[in-house]
């Protein structure tokens, strides 16, 4: 009798909780609708970029499969037996960034009729806020990937299918992002790789599991998960007008190299093509620690020896420090930056706001080359933090903490 009331349960949860995958697909499909609603100017004009209508729809079919199909695992972690009945407010929350990405996958026929070939104007869009909007939409999603998590965690209801449905809005998220960022121009197209490099991995779990080759379940590694936010945050950067495209370029290659590595490492873990410890440590990992210890120190030294020779290549501005004006606080901002980041004290911040200063469109160091060598080391040192004999390092327990709080699936190393 027992089992039959709880039987029963779980079929009026499962009811109830289609009735809700309803509602969503609704909220998934309204952007992609509305977006063939405000664009039909563009394709009488030019009907090509009808194509470009596909991505969203596309997000939209594939987001919506997913949690449709994962309704059963709408319970905690080895609580397979009591299915909540709602999908809860984290869910919503994920679902609304999910209707977010498919919203920014709309702007692709704006920027396949508006972005032209010349140098001068490739990677702008013809009007001046709608410039602004996807970086600000996909900024936003990465931020509220913080809240859905912090609100499930608050409320007692973190779920197998809340943790999967926010893997993958992070993974489609990046995909339309990336994808947006190449057709503006304001990333290469080789960055496509980090956007896509999510499904291959899942695509191989499967299929080694169809084929009844052994699978190990990935552990979370909090480091690869960091790197995946750095990934958010240098799309959704890049989708706003502000930086020079080089810049941009050249922190692609230096943040999609850890990314693309860590991919193949998880690849050789989980299909047991390499040998690895009860914590999943293999003798890359070893051997890559070794050889990172001194690498954070060189790129601080590096990057102090660069900043030096800026600077006395701005010799004869120094007096601008004394007057109020944009170059003033720009050179005030690059000398403090610059020390912190030497000296270890929030190194990683301080090299944020280094990179920042020297990739913007009013930066007035320009775009010479000592100006991509300091660049390169701070987004280094961004990704790798400052390591040893460093002052004061607050960043390192944030981005760690958080890392442990979000685990990973055994979907992917994100």
């Amino acid at each position: 009798m027992k089992n039959w009331n709880r039987h029963t349960e779980r079929q009026q949860a499962l009811a109830r909780l289609r009735r809700q995958c309803c509602w969503a697909a609704a909220l998934l499909f309204s952007p992609w609708l509305s977006t063939i609603f405000l664009c039909r100017p563009l394709f009488h004009d030019q009907p090509a970029t009808i194509l470009a209508l596909l991505p969203g729809l596309a997000t939209a079919v594939y987001l919506h499969s997913r949690l449709s199909r994962h309704l059963t695992a709408n319970h905690r972690p080895f609580e397979t037996n009591r299915l909540f009945a709602t999908l809860g407010a984290a869910n919503w929350i994920t679902l609304l960034r999910a209707a977010a990405v498919v919203a920014l996958a709309g702007f692709l026929p704006v920027a396949a009729s508006t972005v032209v070939a010349t140098q001068e104007s490739r990677g702008q869009l013809n009007a001046g806020g709608l410039a602004w909007a996807p970086g600000i939409i996909y900024l936003g999603i990465s931020l509220a990937d913080l809240l859905d998590g912090f609100l499930a965690r608050r409320q007692g209801r973190e779920t197998e299918l809340g943790k999967r449905l926010d893997i993958e809005t992070d993974a489609m998220g990046l995909l339309v992002a990336s994808l947006l960022a190449v057709v503006l121009g304001r990333l290469p197209v080789i960055y496509l790789l980090v956007g896509l490099a999510y499904y291959p991995f899942i695509f191989g779990i499967w299929l080694q599991q169809r084929r009844k080759l052994p699978v190990v379940a990935l552990q979370p590694r909090p480091f690869s998960r960091i790197i995946a936010g750095f990934q958010m945050g240098l799309v959704g950067l890049a989708l706003l007008p502000v930086f020079h495209r080089p810049f941009l370029f050249l922190a692609a290659s230096i943040f999609m190299t850890p990314l693309l590595i860590g991919f193949m490492r998880d690849w050789l873990v989980v299909s047991r093509r390499i040998e690895s410890d009860r914590n999943q440590q293999t003798g890359l990992d070893r051997w890559a620690r070794s050889k990172m210890r001194t690498v954070p120190m060189t790129l601080r030294l590096g990057l102090f020896s660069g900043g030096m020779m800026i600077l006395v290549d701005f010799g004869i501005q120094w007096h601008l420090l004394w007057h109020l004006s944009w170059q003033s606080v720009a050179l005030a901002i690059f000398c403090i930056c610059g020390l912190l980041a030497t000296i270890g004290c929030m190194g990683r911040t301080a090299a944020l706001c280094l990179a920042l200063l020297l990739a913007g469109n009013q930066s007035p160091f320009g775009a010479s080359l000592l100006s991509f060598v300091v660049f390169a080391f701070a987004a280094a040192l961004m990704i790798i933090g400052t390591g040893a004999l460093s002052l004061w390092t607050p960043e390192e327990t944030i981005l760690y903490r958080q890392g442990k709080n979000k685990p990973t699936s055994n979907g992917g190393p994100r």
